[in-house]
């Protein structure tokens, strides 16, 4: 059996394959090694398997994670997931390379994340030859649940956002401006919490001021990441995650701003790279 897995900030959605099909899917928190530790992945994960299957029984993992992108991070994820799958051969790579594959398959093209957090990379068919180092949601993540969130809550505490807005994000979640410095300063995971505002950014997403802010969001991404790479407008743009999903005519308004072709954008990549995989298992 092959356990295939594809980890953002937020989750980690586990898939189980027993004779080239999927018998079982799986949930745990996100798993990135820049925020835990070897220990921390090992008890977070191993009860959740220890529930449904015996991990001896599993042969191989395919994992792919957010901060999965130097020897180091990969091996932490690595040496925890052997404690747990004794049996199995483990691949752990980045998440980037999860969603060139998915949404690309073999071809060449321009392969993006947009999520809580963003990432961008050109693939040429087999693997990635131009990427950026991602600056996390503090310096970069542009175009991102974090980004949009983080960029409208600063408007909203310096209330420049038209007053009906205003008091609707008031009526909705009835929090005042030093528990959101609080959120964002003093606890866990701030990232995850800007970019919870997305959520009141969808709802009224017809409103031409959020319509806009999205749209700046994007065009920052464009402008910041997909720009850098080589011969960009020859190739199209594919993206998976939340934010170019639920935000999708956004983001293909931007990209023809800037004369890009938009390919293919998915909530999650998860189905297209079982079938990756599946192609592959021997």
């Amino acid at each position: 059996m092959q356990l295939i897995a594809d980890s953002g900030s937020t989750k980690t959605d586990w898939v189980l394959i027993r004779e080239k099909k999927k018998e079982a899917s799986f949930q745990t928190t996100g798993i990135n090694p820049y925020f835990k530790s070897g220990e921390q992945i090992f008890c977070e994960v191993r009860p959740v398997f220890h529930r449904y299957i015996e991990p001896e029984t599993i042969k191989r993992v395919d994992f792919y994670g957010a901060g999965c992108s130097s020897h180091e991070k990969t091996e932490i994820v690595k040496n925890a997931f052997k404690r747990i799958f004794p049996e199995a051969d483990i691949f752990v790579g980045h998440d980037m390379l999860a969603a060139a594959r998915a949404l690309l398959g073999n071809k060449p093209g321009i392969a993006c994340i947009l999520g809580t957090g963003s990432n961008s990379c050109f693939y040429d068919g087999k693997k990635i030859t131009e990427s950026l180092f991602s600056l996390g949601y503090m310096f970069g993540d542009e175009g991102s649940g974090a980004h949009i969130g983080k960029t409208f809550i600063k408007k909203y505490l310096k209330k420049k956002i038209p007053v009906e807005l205003q008091k609707e994000f008031e009526k909705k979640y009835n929090i005042t401006d030093e528990e959101i410095l609080n959120h964002v300063y003093k606890k866990p995971n701030p990232n995850k919490y800007l970019a919870s505002f997305t959520h009141f950014i969808r709802e009224n997403s017809n409103h031409p001021y959020v319509k806009n802010h999205v749209e700046q969001c994007f065009d920052e991404f464009i402008r910041e990441q997909v720009s850098e790479f080589t011969n960009h407008r020859s190739y199209t743009l594919n993206c998976t995650g939340s934010i170019a999903f639920y935000f999708k005519k956004n983001l293909i308004n931007a990209l023809r701003k800037h004369e890009i072709n938009p390919g293919k954008i998915i909530r999650s990549p998860m189905d297209d790279l079982i079938k990756f995989h599946v192609h592959r298992i021997q």
